[in-house]
């Protein structure tokens, strides 16, 4: 696998060769910042008078702030390693679940709404998908493979909320 740009820009260390905790921390890191930014996504929408997209945002938010509980939940009493930005392993300048701020305006639709959360959410299974493909430490390619289907399952709850605010053809 090849190595894949961090944060920083920097070249990160391969994702298959995350430790368990490496990659409980990621996991977390990625649903609290979706939770904030699905939160913030949310609010500026309401601020803007968009209120179904607004409801979409913060419909996500509590997606991801469950599952962030539940990883909470999972790594209690674990030594977690203390990583900087440039040491976390996904693609792209952020986390894979995270929405660039400005690719929002105020006419946008519910299915434009949606379609980026699609994106965040495919990125996210992607990201633990590679993991389950390509580690080398089974209990991690296990975990991997749990939390690559949650964010398949989150991807199919947005696909239908995308069905149904599509109009008919």
């Amino acid at each position: 696998m090849q190595h894949v740009d961090s944060l920083s820009g920097a070249t990160g260390t391969p994702v298959c060769n995350l430790s368990l905790s490496e990659l409980l921390l990621h996991a977390l890191v990625i649903e609290l910042e979706a939770k904030h930014r699905y939160s913030e996504l949310a609010n500026m929408m309401a601020e803007i008078g968009n209120r179904k997209v607004s409801r979409i945002f913060s419909k996500m938010s509590s997606i991801e702030a469950k599952h962030a509980r539940d990883i909470e939940e999972q790594i209690k009493g674990q030594k977690l390693p203390i990583l900087t930005p440039s040491e976390y392993t996904w693609q792209g300048p952020e986390a894979p679940e995270n929405t660039d701020s400005n690719r929002l305006f105020h006419l946008m639709t519910p299915c434009q709404a949606l379609e980026l959360a699609l994106s965040n959410e495919k990125r996210a299974y992607e990201f633990y998908n590679d993991v389950v493909d390509d580690s080398t430490d089974e209990r991690v390619r296990e975990v991997a493979a749990d939390f690559a289907v949650e964010e398949e399952q989150h991807v199919a709850w947005v696909e239908e909320w995308l069905a149904e605010e599509q109009p008919p053809e």
